[in-house]
């Protein structure tokens, strides 16, 4: 199985490369879904209104994403801690599920001889350290103007969107670990040229590599 990270600052279109590879054949891992799942776990949901209080629940009593985020994304010091704190209570039962689901990819039949591909879809893939799990890390880059763009879409100001980037690796850092970079200023058919390309590239060598290694346990 092939396991291929991507990566990129908020609201470059990493959803949008992670579905067309999706199309391609590859399996989407959304960490930010499986997260979501995590957060709706009533254990999780006390542990943190316990921590932070109300401020972070509706009417119902569970938790507003929305309240939750303007907790957890600033440039102080109380909103760093209050993240630590969110993702030391997230991230074990997050990472124990996209295991789960890496190794049930790995684990399924195929029906023809296409390599398996796993799309890891990380938000923090490099902090988290998922890239030492990945075949190859991609980079989608995008302007700020594109980006902001795209993030008033979801309701950010240009501050919000400033806000949840510093809370990242740098842009310059994601793109030097990464072994390649997907242009993502222009149309989707450009996109989704550049990832076709590259999606070539990645099945055929582990191809080519599997049939070698075939070739050689047949001439053990």
């Amino acid at each position: 199985m092939i396991v291929l990270g991507i990566v990129g600052a908020p609201a470059s279109g990493k959803s949008t490369v992670a579905a067309a590879l999706e199309k391609l054949g590859a399996t989407w891992v959304n960490a930010d879904l499986v997260a979501r799942e995590v957060l709706g776990r009533s254990n999780i949901q006390a542990e943190l209104i316990a921590h932070f209080g109300d401020r972070i629940a509706g009417a119902d009593g569970s938790i507003v994403r929305a309240r939750l985020a303007s907790v957890v994304f600033g440039d102080d010091d109380s909103s760093r801690a209050a993240l630590k704190f969110l993702e030391s209570v997230i991230h074990p039962p997050t990472r124990i599920e996209i295991t789960r689901r890496l190794r049930q990819i790995d684990s399924d039949t195929r029906t023809d001889h296409n390599p398996r591909v796993a799309i890891l879809d990380v938000p923090l893939l490099f902090e988290s350290h998922w890239d030492q799990s990945c075949d190859e890390v991609w980079y989608v880059d995008s302007a700020w103007e594109t980006r902001l763009k795209r993030a008033r879409g979801r309701g950010w100001d240009a501050a919000e969107l400033q806000k949840r980037e510093s809370n990242q690796l740098s842009i310059a850092e994601k793109r030097r670990r990464s072994q390649r970079v997907i242009k993502n200023d222009g149309g989707l058919d450009d996109l989704n040229d550049q990832i076709a390309r590259y999606w070539h590239d990645l099945t055929q060598s582990a191809g080519n590599l599997e049939t070698d290694s075939h070739c050689r346990r047949k001439n053990d």
